[in-house]
């Protein structure tokens, strides 16, 4: 059982992460904070305090040793998916002396890949990683045994991995598996995924993945929009198919699935437009994945009821063939 995080008491949200963050870095030493950040952002280049023997001085003065610091390191801390907002490191840069080797800006979220918006910036004041990032990167520095890390400070950085853990921060899960007993013929006529309404899928999603006869099937679309609430009817429908490119994607999945029975009339569903079967954007993976998921009792169980969550990575590693594979 998981036990209650040390700052479970701090604000929800962005505010509690970057509180319950900087009370931890707050009250370690400062080396091992330089590490963990070095490690975090895989820069090699970060000092936060320099100590010099016979430093040059102005003129012919060579003093005995320095101790010296001169940075500003901000942070823009995002906790949702795809949150990364241009116009606002515009307005964080501004505050910045300008100097790389000086001040950076961290950016820290729990998107799997640096946001888009960091990569055609291209600045290199700007030092962008994860949360799984740092997570592995508290780990590295504790287990390591060149640095000496004094109890409290190894207490509080454990901690803080746990409230990152307990606010779902550090899972790279990108794919949602769906029990496709339907789901999966209709996906092939359709590229769509349909289900209930309000339907709760966590963020971040990339792909979805379908379960089907006791298998993970092999294709893995890219998921393209999602609309939710969306009544099936022939005026609604009608309707979509006048407006934009998804919406006319949309109508067109009303109409057909009335059309067939297969959807009724009047309800509300949620729709996930996917990419095709035969789409460039959609990975194939060389075999189904069979489940082989057993009970306490030794029988057969399912790898999915209703929905479950995996990654990209671990689908498409090599020698993946059953679904035990996906746990390591």
């Amino acid at each position: 059982m998981a036990k209650n995080p040390l700052f479970s008491t701090y604000r929800q949200g962005e505010n509690r992460v970057t509180s319950s963050m900087l009370a931890v870095f707050q009250r370690i030493d400062l080396s091992l904070l330089e590490t963990i950040l070095a490690a975090a952002s895989g820069e090699s280049s970060l000092q936060m305090v320099s100590f010099t023997n016979q430093p040059h001085g102005k003129g012919h003065s060579v003093p005995d040793a320095l101790i010296s610091a001169r940075f500003g390191y901000w942070f823009e801390v995002k906790t949702a998916h795809n949150a990364v907002n241009a116009n606002q490191l515009t307005e964080h840069l501004e505050s910045l002396s300008g100097e790389p080797g000086e001040d950076r800006l961290f950016v820290i979220t729990p998107d799997p890949l640096q946001p888009a918006v960091i990569t055609a910036r291209a600045d290199p004041r700007i030092v962008w990683f994860n949360f799984r990032s740092l997570h592995d990167a508290i780990d590295t520095v504790t287990a390591g045994p060149t640095v000496i890390i004094p109890e409290q400070a190894r207490f509080l950085l454990r901690e803080f991995q746990d409230l990152l853990v307990l606010d779902g921060l550090v899972d790279s899960d990108d794919v949602v598996i769906v029990a496709a007993r339907i789901a999966y013929n209709e996906y092939g006529e359709h590229s769509a995924y349909i289900c209930q309404p309000g339907r709760a899928f966590r963020t971040g999603l990339t792909h979805m993945g379908f379960y089907l006869d006791g298998a993970i099937q092999v294709h893995i679309p890219l998921i393209r929009h999602v609309a939710d609430h969306v009544t099936f009817t022939p005026e609604e429908a009608a309707s979509r198919r006048a407006g934009a490119e998804r919406d006319q994607v949309i109508g067109q999945v009303i109409e057909s699935t009335l059309a067939k029975g297969t959807r009724e009339e009047e309800q509300q569903y949620q729709i996930f437009l996917l990419s095709g079967q035969d789409d460039a954007q959609t990975i194939k993976l060389p075999q189904p994945i069979t489940n082989n998921a057993v009970s306490a009792s030794g029988r057969p169980s399912a790898w999915v009821q209703g929905q479950r969550y995996t990654s990209l990575a671990k689908l498409t590693a090599d020698n993946v063939r059953v679904t035990s594979d996906l746990a390591t």
